[in-house]
């Protein structure tokens, strides 16, 4: 369809549902926002002039997953919730019934589009500002291997103290389950914890995201607080920090040097009280000889270095994972492991991690909802790559230790140049494989994303 054309059916949506009386809320196939009346503003806390062109995940605390909006536009399926909870402008809890459907337009998907009305004050509204309270602990954590408690002991450690930390690990192997626990038993645990993936930023917005903007500052700038200011008092997890560039790694290594920020088109600095927790996916050694960090920055966060090991390497964790996720997703349910199915399950090299555990095991129990025993023949099926069907290339590069330049170049090739398939291959995330791509100079699928 003619760029024109989309863009005239998006003004026109934008005109008419100005005066819905409900909150409404579209963004492109690429998740950017094209309308947002302004009952939907009034939820939130923005206004629509911020709103538009930002993507979903520069203005919510969702992913993937929890995103309405995006499970619809990647799913093509409709998604009725009755009860979605996030945090919206400035840390301000939201609940809201939605409903979401794809945006269709000749039979091409263009968008997604959300209908939202607030949920009633009282119990619900109390029950879900307490789920969004509650951040994981040191209990959560489960993993009884040595290498699991040594990471544990040093995170328990770090806890204690007011100092930067760097968390490597897979993807997958818990990282941010590790930040909330520190933040959670340290003196800043009554203060904010922010999460921020830096590789999901949209291109040319990191500094803005990070320090916040003054108005005046460029055509359109309006005053909003960056996650330096959001988290004062708190914890800022930096997830896959290396994916910042070069200029921008210059700037916060000054801002964790001196305590403050310049937001962009401030007249005077803005000082911090803020606990930076930074996380790779790739070893230290391997971004400095990649130059995907710097040096100088490398060193202060990484005051003290955290290595998550990955579920390969600490097979005898497994059982007690795969049983905490049938406890988790079996709701009342006696669900067991079959023999076959354990072994399955201590066989497989999970380069997913247990993210990937945890969902072969939540999908085959939604499978099989009248189930009392999950066989290995189910959580093959379950499996989002070595199910009936899978691609067997895809299935061959899933099973590589950790994506390597050139895993990711075979995992791409094999996908076609398909983003999300070469991401689902490797393990990782859209927006890192998106990232990868162009890294390595990989010229991109003309698919639709």
């Amino acid at each position: 369809m003619e760029p024109s054309v989309v863009a005239d059916v998006w003004k026109l949506y934008q005109e008419i549902l100005e005066f819905a009386p409900v909150g409404v809320h579209a963004v492109d196939r690429e998740g950017r926002t094209r309308v947002y009346n302004r009952v939907m503003g009034e939820i939130d806390g923005y206004r629509p002039d911020e709103v538009l062109e930002k993507n979903v995940f520069e203005l919510y605390e969702l992913d993937e997953e929890t995103s309405t909006l995006w499970r619809a536009l990647k799913t093509g399926h409709p998604v009725q919730i009755d009860e979605q909870v996030y945090v919206a402008r400035n840390g301000r809890r939201v609940v809201t019934q939605n409903r979401t459907k794809p945006v269709v337009i000749a039979g091409e998907i263009i968008g997604a589009m959300e209908i939202a009305v607030p949920r009633e004050a009282g119990g619900a509204q109390e029950a879900a500002d307490a789920r969004i309270r509650r951040r994981y602990s040191f209990a959560d954590i489960l993993g009884e291997s040595r290498a699991m408690q040594r990471a544990l002991d040093l995170a328990e450690r770090a806890a204690r103290m007011d100092l930067p930390v760097l968390l490597v690990g897979e993807t997958g192997t818990g990282k941010e389950l590790f930040a909330q626990a520190i933040h959670g038993a340290s003196a800043r645990k009554h203060g904010p914890f922010l999460a921020q993936n830096c590789a999901a930023w949209p291109e040319g917005l990191a500094e803005s995201v990070l320090f916040g903007t003054r108005r005046g500052g460029f055509t359109g700038a309006v005053d909003r607080a960056g996650v330096f200011e959001l988290a004062c008092g708190g914890t800022l997890l930096l997830d896959e920090v290396h994916a910042m560039s070069p200029s921008v790694q210059a700037k916060l290594l000054r801002a964790l040097q001196d305590g403050e920020v310049w937001p962009i088109g401030a007249r005077r600095s803005v000082q911090t009280d803020v606990r930076v927790i930074a996380a790779m996916n790739v070893p230290p050694s391997a971004a400095l000889s990649r130059g995907l960090v710097r040096p100088d920055l490398l060193y202060r966060i990484g005051a003290i270095a955290i290595h998550l090991p990955p579920l390969r390497e600490r097979p005898e964790d497994i059982p007690l994972l795969a049983q905490a996720f049938l406890r988790r997703y079996g709701e009342a349910r006696a669900v067991r492991l079959s023999s076959d199915a354990m072994a399955f399950l201590t066989s497989h090299d999970w380069p997913g991690n247990v993210r990937e555990l945890e969902q072969t095991v939540r999908s085959a129990l939604a499978l099989w909802p009248e189930a009392r025993e999950i066989t290995s023949e189910m959580l093959r099926s379950a499996h989002p790559l070595l199910g009936e069907g899978a691609p067997r290339e895809l299935e061959r590069v899933a099973r590589a230790a950790r994506p390597s330049d050139d895993a990711i170049r075979r995992a791409y090739e094999a996908a076609s140049g398909n983003l999300t398939h070469a991401a689902q291959a490797l393990g990782i995330s859209r927006q890192r494989m998106q990232y990868h791509v162009r890294r390595l100079g990989l010229r991109t699928s003309s698919q639709p994303k």
